[in-house]
């Protein structure tokens, strides 16, 4: 079917959960749209959606050998020579990488898509390095790159981006306005502190759990809970081992992995994520504001443009468990009239400027300008 378009991602998971409004977006315009990720629990659900073909493409999620990743490049270079997509809209590293190169060597036009570069490809080492270079060069053939903060753009650009490509900044995935709606805070005390992600390392769930422990030993007026689980985690994750020791400590109530936070959100109070770097803008933090939850956050790329600092919420050093702890006990000794005044700001501003119909119109842009060209 000529009248279709890729979307390549290394997990399914990926998709539904950030690009699912991109995906329908599509398929309201008449696209048929071909699902080429990693198989996982939320391929069945892209599956059912009318209009919508899944194809499993298997690639490690973390550091693979020579011919694993070579044999990952061309699996996708088959699928897309077969599929001979209208346009390709890459989503991950991987998917950027190897869908580039696929793309380029196919003729196919081709999105690039970052959301967080990670922390990996900033290392000062040999292999860091050429994995910056390769990243700008497959993004500098793309028909457009769409960025989440503009650090991202700047490291790629001093690794040999071009200047005069078309870059947009997007604010994250954007978020549903109405599906997350706003909701006041609840009674307290006791104040609930949220924590939202993968548990690994780097997303600072050793961070957020070291502030609990420290604002535990000193009031018993403040709850935490951690929505998210081990999967699709890095090598950094939290072993079961130590899961189970926190929850003996009684530093946090676990939940495990939920498709639905609104709940978590809606019983709590503030959001933290004390991330170490690497993200593009987190769409927890879009869906907090958009939820009318103050957060406080990494003053890193991407978190920070999720804040207005003081406003909607706060900003700390990354790493550092006393500062965040210092942070969340400044939040909990607010009155209660200013909680809810920061807390109608991040609505205001998600409203403002976190609506995820904005991204779906600019993919929708982009596949406009290809049949233009086609057409030409």
């Amino acid at each position: 079917m000529t009248h279709s378009v890729a979307m390549v991602s290394g997990t399914a998971w990926y998709l539904w959960n950030f690009r699912r409004n991109v995906i329908e977006a599509f398929l309201d315009a008449g696209w048929y749209v071909h699902i080429v990720a990693g198989p996982d629990d939320w391929s069945s659900e892209l599956a059912a959606l009318p209009g919508v073909e899944v194809i499993d493409w298997h690639v490690s999620l973390d550091g693979g050998g020579p011919f694993q990743e070579f044999s990952a490049l061309c699996r996708l270079f088959t699928r897309l020579r077969q599929l001979r997509p209208r346009m390709v809209f890459n989503n991950g590293i991987k998917a950027n990488i190897y869908g580039g190169i696929a793309s380029r060597l196919l003729g196919l036009p081709y999105v690039t898509n970052i959301s967080g570069l990670g922390l990996r490809i900033k290392q000062s080492d040999w292999s860091a390095y050429l994995l910056a270079r390769l990243y700008a060069w497959v993004s500098s053939h793309a028909s457009a790159l769409l960025v989440q903060n503009s650090s991202d753009l700047t490291f790629l650009q001093d690794h040999g981006l071009p200047p005069d490509l078309r870059v947009i900044q997007t604010m994250g995935s954007g978020v549903d306005l109405q599906h997350f709606f706003y909701q006041p805070p609840p009674p307290s005390p006791p104040v609930r502190v949220l924590f939202v992600g993968r548990l690994q390392e780097d997303k600072g769930i050793f961070d957020f759990i070291s502030a609990a422990k420290l604002i535990k030993s000193r009031s018993s007026s403040v709850e935490f809970q951690v929505v998210g689980g081990t999967r699709h985690t890095n090598s950094g994750k939290v072993s079961r081992e130590l899961l189970l020791a926190w929850e003996r400590d009684g530093l946090a109530d676990f939940v495990g992995h939920k498709a639905d936070v609104r709940p978590y959100l809606a019983r709590s109070h503030v959001l933290v994520m004390p991330s170490h770097g690497g993200e593009g803008l987190p769409k927890v933090i879009l869906e907090a504001a958009a939820s009318g939850r103050i957060a406080i956050v990494s003053d890193i790329e991407g978190c920070r443009d999720g804040v207005v600092a003081n406003q909607t919420g706060y900003l700390v050093k990354p790493q550092d468990p006393e500062e965040l702890a210092l942070a969340i006990e400044t939040f909990c000794k607010l009155p209660a009239q200013d909680r809810l005044k920061m807390s109608r700001s991040a609505r205001a501003r998600a409203e403002e400027q976190y609506s995820d119909e904005n991204i779906s119109k600019t993919c929708l842009d982009l596949l406009s300008l290809v049949e233009k060209g086609a057409s030409d």
